[in-house]
């Protein structure tokens, strides 16, 4: 049992928990108060006076006196000290010019109501008395007039209905930040340079404290416009930061977290620093600037790929919730949006915990509310009855699975500031507080207002080794202890409230976590854990899958649509009740998944296909289109399985320089292999118009053709028999061009074949069928257009092969079947024929996946980095995945389940991407400084780095017969030779 804690103080300390939730402390003053509380009432008690947005806060220097608030709505009159009244009732702002300044000092004020606070420095609930008092502050080192200057203004505001107060407080906010200027001598280095200066918030639990925010380029400080920290100013080395994360705060992307790695030589830095600003634009700007300086070191590797680590073994189910906990905006910060995890355990009455028994585990394909039938059975009626202005404002439960108050509720003994803030200086009804984990799980399956889920702190255990997600050290479920003996009362049955009763099959509160813990590290959790991220992160989540699924909630806690920040009254009135409504229920998680959440594979499963990963390719699963329904089918869920004991077990292989020749004066744009001659001849195209046969053993061209004086874009190259009876070959290759033009050239003989407008855009990409007949020509175009086109003019396909028709007569091709129209340009394209897939890049960052014998769109993706150009993409040869590229992030996503389960970002813009080469277990990523990162997609590392020339950006990467070849923005191919034990699919 963990030792009680000494709750004796030497001293008051004030804090922002003393106030009514989100309420801003401004300043304080030392003062000597008289006031009708006390039996001596000529008697003047030491202590400061603090001002703040709903009351103000007495504090005495000794402990012994209580700590009084007074709320503005309570003050009946001020007076000076001269017995000069200044009546409030009539809501006239109190002015220094009402005040005799010769003799007057003090502030009188008579109230109807007061509230204690801290009697004797005990964690209590308050006392509030409801008798007419009057106080009697007299500033020891300030002039009463700097103060009345300010509470006139906030008592106005309490007279003003809720809307206007909440805009009036904002304004004497925004005004005091305006005087506030930050003290340029507490830079750490004389050489920093400022980059950034805001307003801003740091967000606490239920708390939020304004203040000055500047960043340089070695540090981020922030200055609170109160003194509620030892130090005003709060330095934050940059050089420490380990991670950044965007947030949403009240439904707006207005916020900041950043989290330090505590070192020596910052004992009092916080380990996390949730910032919120005025408007998204300002957010994005500080972070962009923070990430841009050199001095940040943020391992992203960390944090990619964690869904493919989790399926395969190598990150516990604890650490993936957390991780789509943090994915989904969620905090330790905001209560309203804490991280949630589930109840995974149903057994809280038996003496032994056996988990091999599915009987012990609730069911995770269910969300809480639809676990009892009889209970779901009433909700569903109430569902049925209730009368809405719109059908989608119907919700089947009232309450919501983690809001403010569960946290509150879960948390009261380890941070019982918490409910004192949230519930007005109270704890809740000793029946209503957490008392034992049987009641509250009977609670969750039976009342119609409870389905609330657990916490993370349910299963932080430091036997798993990873008890630092948390901001503060804890002991292993010391929020189950009442370490502070509080007084929560008694429960109906004359129990009283003290220590959380456990289940029989724990010993202690560190036995109970250690067990909740290893509940849901097991197999059977393993196994279902992605039918509850379903529900909370997934496709269940919302809309017609949530009502279908029993899994509907509170319309206002999905957000509302187009939540712009509010400027006017009205605007203000309706945004404050979505935050009411917030605080009350709760906000549900941003959607991450629009699939069904692929499983975690199991023990057995990882044991079976070790030793075939080892010695060769594994089975792998196939997809097929259902060409009548445009939906893709996966007929095989087998999925690749890795032994994750060796990495030097996925050698992909070794790269080594050969040779380098300039092609073209400017940029390379395609490299393919000859179709008829050895693989030691390429053929390029570039920007300066021209076709060449590149001779790679020789490091020369052979043959070269002028295109056009417009850049040419994308290249197909193919065999040809010049007929049915003959051995004869020649090869034709099709070029597509910035002037809207295709052409087709006879390589053998040098002939132009066509030149034809197919688009009203510059043509970005091109595919010849092998398969249908006729054969066809599939191109895409910035003029946001995919179409096809039949060549059975020019070649018909027999016994796989291509042959020219019978006195073939080609003056133009024809367009037949379908265009695909989008949105957007179509920046690149991917066809795999054999499973009739089309893929599209687009200029806005969308990806969509299409039936290529129909052309109907079978799902659209949004890129990892939305609104930036797709570059280029590319499907694995089986159909299953796709890897997509931008200028700051490639994904490789599971088309099945739209999972993405591979990510890399760039951090700089030295660093942007501008490229890709994609198969079954390699990624290759060019980048614009030249060099290109290989990733070997087995283990999610990158293997190799390989410097390809200095700075000039790699435009292109093939891969043919045991070489890679990399082009280049300065028109040149750099030639690899790739030596592996393994057949490399392509």
């Amino acid at each position: 049992m963990t030792a009680r804690r000494e709750t004796a103080m030497r001293q008051h300390t004030f804090s922002l928990y003393n106030l009514s939730a989100n309420e801003i402390y401004f300043r304080d003053y030392a003062v000597l108060c008289q006031s009708t509380l006390n039996e001596d009432q000529q008697l003047k008690i030491k202590g400061r006076v603090n001002i703040c947005s709903k009351s103000l806060v007495f504090v005495p220097n000794d402990i012994r006196s209580p700590m009084i608030k007074i709320l503005y709505e309570q003050i009946l009159k001020f007076e000076d000290s001269r017995k000069n009244e200044f009546s409030l009732t009539d809501s006239t702002i109190i002015s220094s010019s009402d005040i005799n300044k010769k003799n007057s000092n003090s502030l009188i004020l008579n109230c109807s109501s007061v509230t204690l606070m801290a009697i004797n420095g005990r964690i209590e609930p308050y006392t509030i008395i409801y008798d007419t008092h009057r106080f009697d502050f007299e500033f020891v080192h300030s002039n009463v007039e700097d103060c009345l200057s300010v509470v006139g203004q906030l008592y106005r505001s309490t007279t003003l209905p809720f809307p206007q107060q909440v805009m009036m407080i904002k304004s004497i906010v925004q005004g005091r930040l305006k005087m506030l200027k930050f003290d340029l001598k507490q830079l750490k280095d004389l050489y920093e340079k400022i980059l950034f200066e805001e307003d801003a918030y740091v967000i606490r639990p239920l708390i939020q404290n304004p203040g000055k925010c500047l960043l340089t380029n070695q540090c981020c400080y922030f200055q609170a416009l109160n003194n509620i920290n030892e130090q005003q100013i709060v330095t934050y080395d940059l050089s420490t930061l380990i991670k950044l994360t965007k947030r949403r705060y009240k439904f707006h992307y207005i916020g900041c977290e950043l989290q330090f790695k505590l070192t020596d030589q910052q004992p009092n830095q916080k380990k996390i620093l949730y910032l919120v600003f005025d408007n998204e634009s300002i957010c994005t700007k500080f972070y962009d600037f923070v990430l841009a300086q050199s001095c940040v070191r943020i391992d992203l590797t960390s944090f990619e790929n964690m869904t493919l680590r989790w399926q395969q073994g190598t990150i516990s189910n604890y650490d993936y919730l957390l991780y789509l906990n943090d994915r989904s905006e969620r905090s330790f910060h905001d209560c309203s949006q804490y991280p949630v995890f589930p109840w995974v355990l149903r057994n809280y009455t038996s003496t032994n915990l056996d988990l091999n028994d599915p009987q012990t585990f609730r069911d995770l394909s269910k969300p809480i509310g639809a676990l009892n039938i009889e209970r779901l059975e009433r909700l569903k009626e109430r569902y049925t009855n209730m009368s809405l202005p719109s059908d989608h404002q119907r919700f089947l439960y009232g309450s919501f699975y983690s809001n403010p108050g569960f946290v509150v509720y879960f948390l009261c003994r380890l941070h019982p500031q918490f409910s004192l803030c949230l519930n007005g200086g109270r704890f809740d009804h000793p029946d209503r507080l957490f008392h034992s984990m049987i009641d509250t799980w009977k609670g969750v399956l039976t009342s119609d207002s409870d389905v609330k889920e657990l916490l993370p702190e349910f299963y932080m255990s430091s036997q798993f080794n990873d008890d630092e997600d948390y901001e503060e050290h804890h002991q292993d479920g010391e929020f189950l202890l009442n370490q502070f003996d509080i007084d929560f009362g008694i429960r109906h049955d004359d129990v009283r409230v003290g220590d959380v009763l456990l289940p029989p099959w724990a010993e202690n509160e560190r036995d109970f976590v250690y067990k909740m813990r290893l509940a849901l590290e097991s197999d059977y959790v393993s196994q279902h854990l992605h039918e509850w991220i379903d529900l909370i992160f997934g496709y269940k989540q919302r809309g017609e899958e949530a009502r279908q699924t029993d899994n509907l909630f509170h319309y206002l806690t999905y957000g509302v649509p187009d939540n712009h920040i509010p400027t006017s009254t009205e605007q203000y009135d309706e945004q404050l009740s979505l935050e009411t409504q917030i605080l009350e229920f709760g906000q549900v998680p941003k959607q991450l998944f629009f699939m069904p959440h692929p499983r975690k594979l199991t023990k057995y499963e990882l044991e079976e296909y070790k030793e075939r990963e080892k010695n060769s390719d594994i089975n792998i699963p196939s997809a097929s289109i259902d060409n009548d329904n445009n939906e893709i089918e996966l007929k095989l869920i087998r999925p690749r399985i890795q032994s994750l004991s060796s990495i030097e077990q996925y050698d992909l292989g070794q790269f080594e320089f050969d040779s380098i020749c300039r092609l073209h004066k400017t940029a390379v744009r395609r490299i393919v292999p000859h179709p008829l001659l050895p693989s030691t001849h390429l053929l390029t195209i570039g920007d300066d118009g021209f076709l060449r046969n590149y001779m790679v053993d020789r490091s020369k061209i052979d043959t070269f053709y002028f295109i056009s004086s417009r850049p040419l874009t994308c290249l197909k190259s193919i065999p040809v028999y010049v007929s049915i009876n003959t051995t004869e070959r020649c090869s034709l290759a099709f070029i597509g061009s910035y002037d809207h033009s295709l052409y087709i050239y006879n390589l053998e003989t040098g002939t132009s074949l066509l030149s034809q407008v197919l688009h009203d855009d510059i043509i970005t990409d091109l595919y010849i069928t092998n398969r249908s007949t006729p054969t066809l020509l599939c191109t895409s175009s910035n003029d946001a257009t995919v179409r096809i086109w039949s060549l059975e003019n020019l070649i018909s396909i027999h016994n796989d092969s291509y042959i020219f028709q019978t006195n073939y007569h080609l003056s133009s091709i024809i367009h037949m079947q379908y265009d695909i129209t989008f949105d957007s340009s179509c920046t690149c394209m991917y066809v795999l024929e054999e499973h009739c897939l089309l893929t599209v890049g687009c200029q806005d960052g969308s990806i969509y996946i299409c039936n290529f014998q129909t052309g109907g769109i079978l799902k659209q993706l949004t890129s990892t980095s939305p609104s930036l150009p797709i570059l280029s993409l590319s499907l694995r040869s089986d159909g299953l995945f796709l890897a997509y590229i931008s200028s700051r992030a490639v994904t490789v996503v599971d088309i099945i389940t739209g999972t993405d389960v591979f990510t890399k970002t760039c951090l700089s813009d030295e660093q942007l991407f501008n490229t890709l080469f994609y198969s079954s277990h390699m990624l290759i990523i060019g980048l614009i400084n030249g060099s290109c990162d290989v990733w070997n997609l087995r283990i999610c590392e990158k293997i190799y780095t390989l410097n390809i020339s200095d700075n000039i950006s790699i435009t292109t990467i093939t891969y043919n017969d045991g070489m890679f070849f990399f082009g280049t923005n300065d028109g040149s191919v750099h030639s690899y030779v790739f030596a592996s034990r393994h057949q490399l699919s392509i």
